[in-house]
Parts: C-alpha cells; sequence; structure tokens
C-alpha cells in the first residue's frame, strides 16, 4: 500500500512539475507585448510625452465645455448603446430612466444623434476632433445625399471611426481619396442586430450599390447577446420603426435627451475637473503602480496556469467573449443578406482585428476564436474580407493602433480598411 501511494506521489509531483515547467515556458513565449491597464488616460499620456507629441490634458467633460464657448452648435453624442444609456450614476439615473420608459412604452427608438450638429470624440492618439452629424443623426456630410449612395457602411465604432473627424474614417477615405460616395452609418457600441436595424432603416431606403458590415472580434458577440434581450431582436421579422420620415419625433427624443445629457455632463464636469492637476506626477507614480501590479499579476497567472488554460482554449467556458451563439449570428447575417439582395445590392463582411491580437498573451485563443467566426461566415456563401491577415502584412500592426496601446485604429488603420474595400468592389474610381 505504502509503495502504491508513493508512486501514487510521484506520479502527482510530477504532472505538476510538467504543468508549471509548461506554463513557464508558454509565459515566456506569449508574454505580453503591452498591457491593458485600467489607467490608460495616463498610459497615452506618458506614451505620447515619451514620443515627443503634444497630448490634449483635458478630461472629456472639460474638452467639452471648453469647445461649447467657441462652437454653440456643439452638442452631447447619443448612441442606442448600453454604454451611454446605463448611466446609474448622479443624473446620469435621469437617463438610464429616460431611455428604459421609453422601451417599456413601445416610443420611437433612434440609433444615434444629435442631427446636424457637431460632436466631440474621444481622445486616443492625444488630440480631440470635432466631428459633423448629418441629417439622419449619423458621421456624414450631407452632400452624399446629393447623389447615389454607392457603398453603405455598418457596424459598431471602428466602422465610425472613433476617434477621428469624418475625413479620416474608413467612409472618409472612400469618399475623398478614391471619389466614391459613400455612407458611414457606423454606431459606437452596436452589436450584429443594431447593425442589422440600421441596414433595414436607413439601407433598404438609399439602396446602395455595396453594404459593408464590419464584424469587430473585440466584443460584438457579447454585444449580441446583451442585443437579444432587447426590442432589436423584432428586426429578424418583418420590423420597422419607420425612422425616415420621422424626424420631427426623432428630433423630440435627441433634444429631451441632449438636455438630460447636460446635466449629467455638467455634474460630471464638477465631480472629475481636478483629476488631472499634477498630471506628470501622477503618471509617474501610476506607472510604478501598474509595475507593481503587473509583477503580481504574472505571478497570480503562473500558479493559475492561465498560459496553459489559453493555450487549450479553456477559458472560453468562462469568457463571454468566446461564447458564439452561432444560430443567432447566422440568422443575422442571413437577413442583412436577404434584404440586400432585394434591391440587387451587394453584401460583404469585413472581419475587423482587435489590438489584443497583436499581443502575443492572447496569440492562441484569438487564433481559435477567429476560425470559429470565419466558419460560420463562410457557412452563409457571403463574400468576406480578411482585415486580420492586412494588419499582419504591416510591418508591426501595433502601430496602427494610437499611440500603439489599446483602442481603435489610427487614421492610417482606417485607410487600409478603405484600400482593401476597393479591392472587392467593381465601381471605377
Amino acid at each position: 500500500m505504502k509503495k502504491i501511494l508513493k508512486s501514487f506521489y510521484i506520479i502527482i509531483f510530477n504532472i505538476i512539475v510538467i504543468l508549471y515547467l509548461s506554463e513557464l515556458l508558454l509565459t515566456i513565449f506569449l508574454f505580453s507585448k503591452n498591457n491593458v491597464d485600467l489607467d490608460l488616460d495616463y498610459i497615452r499620456y506618458a506614451k505620447a510625452k515619451e514620443l515627443g507629441i503634444d497630448f490634449d490634458k483635458r478630461t472629456y467633460y472639460q474638452a467639452f465645455f471648453d469647445e461649447k464657448k467657441k462652437i454653440p452648435s456643439l452638442a452631447p453624442s447619443y448612441y442606442f448603446s448600453k454604454f451611454h444609456f446605463e448611466r446609474d450614476i448622479g443624473s446620469g439615473k435621469k437617463i438610464q430612466y429616460f431611455i428604459k420608459s421609453k422601451l417599456a412604452n413601445n416610443v420611437l427608438i433612434p440609433f444615434r444623434g444629435p442631427i446636424n450638429k457637431k460632436t466631440m470624440s474621444c481622445n486616443e492618439s492625444g488630440k480631440r476632433r470635432i466631428i459633423n452629424n448629418d441629417k439622419n443623426g449619423f458621421k456624414n456630410p450631407n452632400s452624399i445625399y446629393q447623389k447615389k449612395i454607392n457603398i453603405f457602411l455598418i457596424g459598431d465604432s471602428f466602422t465610425e471611426g472613433n476617434c477621428y473627424d469624418e475625413k479620416r474614417d474608413v467612409a472618409g477615405f472612400l469618399r475623398n481619396k478614391f471619389k466614391i460616395n459613400t455612407a458611414n452609418y457606423g454606431v459606437a457600441g452596436s452589436g450584429p442586430l443594431l447593425s442589422l436595424a440600421v441596414l433595414k432603416e436607413y439601407a433598404n431606403y438609399y439602396k446602395p450599390d455595396f453594404v459593408f458590415y464590419f464584424f469587430y472580434e473585440g466584443n460584438d458577440m457579447q454585444d449580441l447577446k446583451d442585443e437579444k434581450e432587447t426590442f432589436l431582436i423584432n428586426y429578424l421579422d418583418n420590423f420597422s420603426q419607420n425612422l425616415i420620415g420621422r424626424n420631427d419625433e426623432i428630433q423630440q427624443f435627441l433634444l429631451d435627451y441632449e438636455n438630460l445629457a447636460y446635466e449629467f455632463l455638467k455634474e460630471r464636469l464638477a465631480n472629475t475637473k481636478n483629476k488631472y492637476d499634477d498630471y506628470d506626477n501622477k503618471v509617474e507614480a501610476n506607472i510604478k503602480k501598474i509595475k507593481g501590479r503587473e509583477r503580481v499579476e504574472i505571478i497570480k497567472d503562473f500558479l493559475e496556469l492561465q498560459q496553459l488554460k489559453e493555450f487549450f482554449f479553456l477559458k472560453s467556458i468562462f469568457n463571454p467573449k468566446y461564447n458564439i451563439d452561432k444560430r443567432l449570428f447566422v440568422k443575422v447575417l442571413r437577413k442583412m443578406q436577404s434584404e440586400i439582395a432585394s434591391w440587387n445590392g451587394k453584401f460583404i463582411v469585413v472581419y475587423l482585428p482587435a489590438w489584443n491580437r497583436f499581443n502575443r498573451k492572447y496569440l492562441i485563443a484569438n487564433y481559435l476564436y477567429k476560425k470559429k467566426i470565419e466558419n460560420i461566415i463562410k457557412s452563409t456563401n457571403i463574400s468576406y474580407i480578411d482585415m486580420a491577415q492586412e494588419f499582419k502584412k504591416v510591418n508591426d500592426p501595433i502601430n496602427l493602433f494610437p499611440l500603439g496601446l489599446y483602442g481603435h485604429y489610427t487614421a492610417d488603420g482606417y485607410l487600409l480598411v478603405a484600400k482593401n474595400i476597393l479591392k472587392n468592389i467593381d465601381i471605377d474610381y
């Protein structure tokens, strides 16, 4: 019996040694080149300073009210997105109640706004930009409606082109550099169902030659999970709000929202106006804190065999990002396909890579996740552009993200997407 127990303990010991040696090797090989951190504002500033780039240190709230003095038409952005209406802090509760009451009473719900006003962009590269919204509340010049729309883009903030103006997002490059009339109907925070809704409400009206749906690997599947619990699920049937032609109702909704948003922004300004005092010292202290936390995280990940879990894709069991509702996603794609076919348009899906894809820590999981999505798209026989592969052809894809950090694309990144769209259409330009 003692010999059996001894043999058992030896086997267990050897298994543990093998597991942790494997974890050590994977940690060395897959260690993150850049870590995403909760204090990205500070990290971005530090990186910009290192590169000699002038960085706007103002919070969004400070910048908004500063610019509002110069641009009276500047207004808060509106998106039908959980990031924008699930505000449960202070006066943000009023926004939350406003949206939820509209949903509960089946009142018209626009997807983006304001209409014919300017908004302000996010800041990932050091600079905030002023955005022009069109007559439907989307990020376009109104001049696109004066002639036939050739290309119509749907998707989330990467389609919209955060954090750039309407001249240097994908649609902007297609319009200005390549002279193809392109409509940008991206909505920040949207998933596949909201993209379908936008298609049915707007693309179906303008009937463009091509519709490109930008699938963002970072969170679109999680967004789909959230969206199916809302009225957006109705768009899989013969449902429409008939938003075109209801501008008076939309305008009233947006004005009511705007008043609540101003209150929220003023409140946040009062609470954060001193956040960036002594900024340089805060950055230095923050970086020290991050390095200390990284050491703890490395040890913690090692003890929990995180790299092995990643390698064998075991984390998919626990990570909502990897829980793919294949059946629903296929239904959405086929509905998009049938809608576009009804006016003889052409439909193409564009796979957009996230910053994490080029971070070695997530190498295995991202490869397997992408294969799953690819197989789903290919099963529908819908045309497909793989921008992850195109990004890999660039010397260092990390440079296609502002300051090489987690975020949206640089102007060069958006231009690369635009060029690959051109390779897949038969329009003279």
